[in-house]
């Protein structure tokens, strides 16, 4: 018989986030230089159980590589999760609440509960804004390690389902990867809202959270700060 155990990563005691269980996620630049996922305004609330992000005016961005443009604000866990000995479930309860515009293109701004690996360069998100939810299935273009032709970004509404997202509400998010069956399925609220099959899985993967952007960079410049912000709050990390 099968036993499943469900394991609760941060309780997010506070006051603040703790370095044993986050980091920001950092790049390579070449040489000794990274660049971090931190957004230097964002003012972080950690306590009760839940940790709350606020960036009331993006700041962070560049101008040429997409990659490092998207994230403004981004931790990982300092723990990698195993795949390789059966199928994992990874979930949160997420919100999110976007400043300065509706939320209605998610391209300017959302939470985001991640589930990753830098290694291979997979993705497997949910994110919210004020008003709907989406599922992300990403494998990001990174020079040396992903081609062009093998990266993509697929980002899936589901507008039939009864999923209903209000702002600044929160709502479970779960991530279900069998990496024997190759499969991954996404649930907003215990609802099915994405599944992808056949598909290459990494031996492990980190789970995170934060806020992100997804603007195209034009002509050489960022798009993706246009004086808007977000607050995202998270609670109730489980791995099972």
């Amino acid at each position: 018989m099968t036993t499943t155990t469900t394991t609760t990563y941060d309780d997010f005691a506070g006051p603040t986030v703790r370095d044993d269980r986050w980091q920001f996620l950092e790049v390579p630049l070449g040489g000794t230089e990274t660049w971090t996922y931190a957004d230097p305004t964002a003012e972080t609330e950690v306590g009760d159980g839940e940790v709350s992000v606020t960036i009331d005016e993006f700041s962070r961005s560049h101008s040429q590589v997409q990659i490092l443009d998207n994230p403004k604000h981004l931790l990982v866990s300092v723990e990698q999760f195993d795949l390789a000995s059966g199928p994992r479930t990874f979930s949160v309860e997420m919100s999110a609440e976007n400043i300065g515009v509706s939320g209605q293109d998610y391209r300017d701004g959302f939470a985001a509960f991640n589930v990753l690996d830098m290694s291979s360069a997979q993705v497997f998100d949910l994110i919210a804004t004020n008003k709907h939810a989406y599922a992300i299935h990403e494998r990001l273009y990174v020079p040396g390690v992903v081609n062009t032709d093998q990266a993509f970004t697929h980002i899936v509404h589901a507008p039939l389902t009864a999923v209903r997202i209000e702002a600044g509400e929160f709502n479970r998010y779960e991530i279900t990867i069998d990496r024997e069956a190759g499969t991954v399925h996404w649930r907003v609220d215990g609802i099915l809202v994405y599944t992808v099959r056949a598909v290459e899985i990494p031996a492990t993967v980190q789970i995170g959270f934060g806020i992100i952007t997804l603007h195209p960079i034009e002509g050489g410049k960022s798009v993706s700060v246009r004086g808007q912000g977000l607050h995202g709050r998270w609670r109730n990390f489980t791995v099972r």
